[in-house]
């Protein structure tokens, strides 16, 4: 049944389609989160892109750990299916990141805007997620719905764990969480996982020193937004390219490179901002 509704969605396949399919798949993909993470945290609510972080880091750590205790094969090869843009589908099937990641993102914004057009866009955004991975029969349809049951459980349990800790003040509980996914090192030994926890474990401890010593306000001009926007990301990507030629190929330097991306966002850049370019005053 799954693979004849994969097959009737790929009736209609087009060159059109196929493009338009693989731009959306595209928004469930890293460095759309890395950027979009980078405009609310540094532009417009930081207190949102840390509650986002969390919930976006933490979704896709559980999902790759589901991915490897469930160990299901994709419909790739399986007669009357045609499968493209291939290298998105790392892993195992079930359940699907890329809904479950873009799930996790727009519940996030629906949670914190509270308006019908976001209602609209992430509803949209998300169905059109699931749909690209079974259009481009990357997924079958019982994994699309898995990542969006997982994303919507996940995103209010973390909200309400960040908004807990934020009101009571006990860091640690945050730590608490990344813990297990820590141990969880020593049986996951792959790529994705390491890079993702490299991630939450800077993003912790990024959000722990600038709430502790910069204090970083969100607030500046146009101009200076884009700039920090500019000199952010450029200097993400040269920190991300160096340290991949520099370090050793090994999941323990794709855990430090990405320990690097989570505390460059969460303190590295906002320090730089806030004592070279500053904020407005309200």
């Amino acid at each position: 049944m799954q693979i004849e509704i994969i097959k009737s969605i790929q009736s209609m396949v087009s060159p059109f389609w196929d493009a338009f399919f693989q731009i959306v798949t595209m928004t469930g993909e890293e460095y759309f989160y890395i950027l979009a993470a980078a405009i609310i945290f540094w532009c417009i609510n930081k207190k949102f892109g840390y509650k986002l972080g969390f919930a976006l880091l933490t979704s896709t750590i559980i999902n790759i750990a589901f991915k490897d205790i469930f160990n299901t094969s994709r419909p790739i090869g399986v007669p009357g299916i045609r499968s493209i843009r291939i290298e998105t589908a790392t892993g195992p099937s079930f359940p699907s990141g890329h809904t479950q990641g873009s799930a996790t993102f727009w519940i996030s914004c629906i949670i914190q805007v509270r308006k019908r057009w976001i209602y609209i866009v992430g509803i949209l955004a998300i169905i059109l997620m699931g749909y690209s991975r079974l259009y481009l029969g990357l997924h079958y349809p019982i994994d699309v719905f898995g990542g969006i049951v997982i994303a919507i459980i996940w995103t209010f349990i973390s909200n309400y764990i960040f908004e807990y800790t934020q009101e009571t003040k006990r860091i640690w509980i945050l730590f608490a969480i990344i813990l297990p996914f820590l141990i969880g090192m020593i049986y996951f030994r792959e790529k994705s996982y390491y890079t993702i926890v490299g991630t939450v474990l800077g993003f912790y401890i990024g959000y722990i020193l600038e709430s502790k010593y910069v204090q970083y306000d969100v607030r500046n001009t146009r101009v200076k937004q884009l700039i920090k926007l500019v000199f952010g990301i450029g200097i993400l990507i040269i920190f991300k390219s160096t340290l991949k030629v520099i370090l050793p190929v090994n999941i323990f330097s794709d855990f430090l490179r990405y320990f690097i991306v989570g505390l460059w966002i969460t303190v590295g850049a906002p320090f730089l901002f806030e004592k070279f370019i500053g904020h407005i005053e309200a």
